[in-house]
């Protein structure tokens, strides 16, 4: 009699039945992963990477081919070097120019020479090619046509070539390396050695995987290695004309490296497949291969518990939605009164934020909070006021997060940006409640343009005071100059007076010593003149005054550009002389660039260009005076000057001012914030930071202008003006 199964027993077969299908299934899929894993791999190995192997091999021959080819480089000039500083010896030198008295003395030195510990043979030839010195065994082979003149008439600065003294055999092939022996400058002969080409002291070690061979013409000179055919040759030629590097290798070596290597690949793949579907067939039969009817269950005793707390929650909704609509009413009078606030503030370009002063976070803030501090709105969650702002110069996290409203209610401060980026800013505390308790309002203005404006009254008043100065010192000076320059001009005038009377008394001695008359008398005028050196100071008092003329007219010339420089001029717009103006800048501080550099000019005809001409000269003179600066940066106390050039372009509409100079440059992280107001990457006490600034203020904002720069650091930099006229 059969034994009935029960329900329980039948859910469990068939449960295990539905779990035995679906891992079948689940072996199948991974089989199948498998085969087209291992696939796809071999094929994207064997034609593409290995494809790249071999390229890498051959890449790899024709890298170590130009190594080879710098390091014989390297070898040939190192002895021409050598052949030169020999070529400048004195003994050479006088051996070229007068070869038949100093012969004896370069035979006897070209017999101690050497070339870097190497066997070497020398032959020195006159100007005509004539061999002034020349071993028995270089005779035959002095450098002679074309090349020879080459030299002479430094077309060329050396020739290297090879030249074979033997058919074959050790010592047959030679170096011939040849530069010119300078006099003053100009070749008067050629110096040359010969040296031993030997595979020892180059860069052609082989193996017997690759041959390696220095070509000539078209002929092997020295080749060394063997290799298997069929091979791959690769040539480079050097810098000196017809002699290049030949380096072959076995094609059969390079594709066994990539087979091996591909075959490594493969195994690689295949071991790392095996053991993923290992691991996933593993972890796949605990997590994978759960009953179905077990879920069934759970998932109706989850809808039944849903359906219970849907009920409940109907219910609480009913009570929140009143909640939630009078709060709702009382959030939008709450955000009226703070959009108003806030719509004012944006309207005045106040930035404004609220610190709870237990935590020290800010709870809240305007956009324009946002933008002037550069804060992104992420980090506010995490850091604290403080924390958003430490690390930054001035005094930033004392100026902008107070520990309570009554700490300096106003105070005026800088702030420097994390991008190198600095402004003033007015603060001002006020104490808010939030949420029952007392914060810290903290309101900023930028005050940028009130201080350039403050900084802008100050120093034209400043400039003012000191152009009045200025203007009556050169007035002051000017008149002692023109009395000095008057009283040398009637010395000079009266000097020629007295010389035509000097000859007419030179005349009558000569007379006087002829007829023999009037002895003592004559004895007398030469002694007098003699001892009043009377031929000295005849010759010399006209070079005398002509340098007095000299200095004084260049007193005069500084006098005038000061006088044109510092003269206050009117409130508005006058037509200006850019041309002038740069000259009297040139002038005016021709103390700070003479002794680090040297002046270029390279104006065309302006026409008269609307400007206010103190502020004009003012850029000028601040640009003029850092290009020095730059440069002295450079030269120190070198001796050596550097340049600095000024050019004047005339457009259509615009006038173009270009300034230039062979300084230090700018850094490229300092090219945007040059004309940020107290920016300046001089030593203290040597820059306020506020030169460029002002240029910048004048040309663009009172000139409608444009002001740019270019600058390479180490190169130096350009600054263009344009000018609307």
């Amino acid at each position: 009699m059969m034994k009935s199964s029960s329900p329980a027993d039948q859910t469990e077969r068939q449960l295990e039945d539905k779990g035995m299908s679906f891992a079948k299934l689940f072996n199948l899929l991974l089989l199948g992963f498998l085969a087209i894993q291992v696939t796809i791999g071999v094929i994207i190995i064997v034609r593409f990477i290995g494809g790249e192997m071999k390229r890498m091999q051959l890449e790899s021959v024709k890298v170590q081919l130009e190594g080879r080819e710098h390091a014989l480089e390297n070898y040939l000039n190192d002895r021409l070097a050598l052949l030169e500083d020999y070529a400048k010896l004195p003994v050479f030198v006088a051996g070229v120019m007068n070869p038949f008295a100093q012969r004896a003395d370069v035979v006897d030195f070209i017999d101690a020479l050497t070339m870097l510990k190497e066997e070497a043979y020398f032959c020195l030839q006159d100007y005509d090619g004539n061999p002034i010195y020349s071993d028995a065994k270089t005779a035959i082979y002095l450098l002679k046509g074309q090349d020879f003149t080459d030299l002479v008439e430094q077309k060329k600065r050396f020739m290297v070539d090879i030249v074979m003294f033997a058919k074959s055999g050790p010592g047959s092939s030679f170096w011939r390396l040849s530069v010119p022996v300078n006099y003053n400058g100009l070749p008067e002969g050629v110096l040359t050695a010969y040296i031993p080409v030997s595979k020892e002291a180059l860069p052609i070690a082989g193996n017997e995987m690759t041959r390696l061979s220095i070509i000539t013409d078209g002929g092997s000179i020295i080749s060394h290695g063997s290799v298997q055919e069929p091979a791959l040759t690769l040539r480079v030629k050097t810098r000196f004309p017809g002699i290049e590097l030949r380096q072959s290798v076995s094609r059969q070596v390079i594709e066994k490296r990539v087979e091996y290597l591909v075959s490594i690949l493969i195994i690689a793949l295949i071991i790392g497949t095996v053991t993923l579907s290992a691991v996933i067939q593993l972890v796949g039969r605990q997590i994978l291969i759960v009953p179905h009817a077990k879920l069934q269950a759970i998932s109706k005793a989850l809808e039944q518990e849903v359906e219970k707390q849907t009920a409940d929650l109907k219910m609480r909704t009913a009570q929140l939605s009143v909640e939630n609509r009078e709060r709702r009413e009382a959030e939008a009078a709450a955000q009226e009164a703070e959009q108003l606030v806030t719509t004012l503030l944006e309207g005045i370009g106040a930035a404004f934020f609220i610190i709870d002063p237990d935590t020290g976070h800010i709870i809240n803030h305007n956009d324009r909070a946002l933008s002037m501090l550069n804060i992104v709105p992420g980090k506010l969650a995490w850091d604290s006021c403080r924390e958003l702002f430490e690390g930054l110069p001035g005094g930033m996290p004392d100026l902008l997060c107070p520990e309570n409203a009554d700490q300096d209610p106003f105070v005026e401060g800088v702030i420097h940006g994390k991008d190198g980026h600095t402004f003033p800013i007015a603060r001002h505390l006020v104490s808010v409640e939030v949420g029952g308790r007392k914060h810290i309002g903290v309101i900023l203005f930028d005050i940028t343009e009130r201080k350039n404006l403050e900084r802008r009254l100050s120093i034209a008043q400043k400039l003012e005071s000191i152009g009045e100065l200025a203007s009556g010192i050169a007035h002051e000076i000017n008149t002692p100059v023109q009395y000095i320059g008057d009283s040398v001009h009637f010395v000079q005038e009266a000097f020629e007076d007295v010389a035509a009377v000097m000859e007419t008394k030179d005349e009558l001695v000569r007379q006087c010593r002829d007829e023999g008359s009037h002895g003592d008398l004559l004895k007398t005028i030469e002694e007098t003149s003699d001892d009043a050196d009377l031929e000295f100071v005849m010759r010399e008092l006209p070079k005398a005054c002509a340098r007095a003329l000299d200095g004084t007219d260049r007193v005069a010339t500084i006098v005038r550009a000061m006088k044109q420089f510092s003269h206050p001029g009117s409130e508005g717009k006058t037509a200006v002389d850019l041309n002038q103006s740069l000259e009297n800048t040139i002038t005016v501080a021709k103390n700070e660039w003479k002794y680090v550099a040297e002046i270029e000019t390279d104006f065309e005809p302006l026409p008269p260009v609307p400007c206010l001409a103190g502020d004009i000269n003012q850029v000028f003179l601040n640009i003029l005076v850092n290009a020095a600066h730059a440069i002295e940066d450079v030269v120190g106390n070198s001796g050596e000057k550097g340049t600095i050039r000024i050019s004047t372009r005339n457009g259509a509409r615009f006038v173009t001012i270009s300034i230039s100079d062979t300084g230090c440059g700018i850094a490229p992280e300092n090219r945007d914030k040059i004309f940020d107001p107290f920016f300046t990457t001089k030593d203290v006490g040597k820059g306020t930071g506020q030169g460029l600034a002002i240029a910048h203020d004048i040309i663009v904002e009172r000139h409608g202008g444009s002001i740019d720069v270019r600058s390479k650091p180490g190169e130096g930099s350009t600054f263009i003006i344009s000018l609307p006229y």
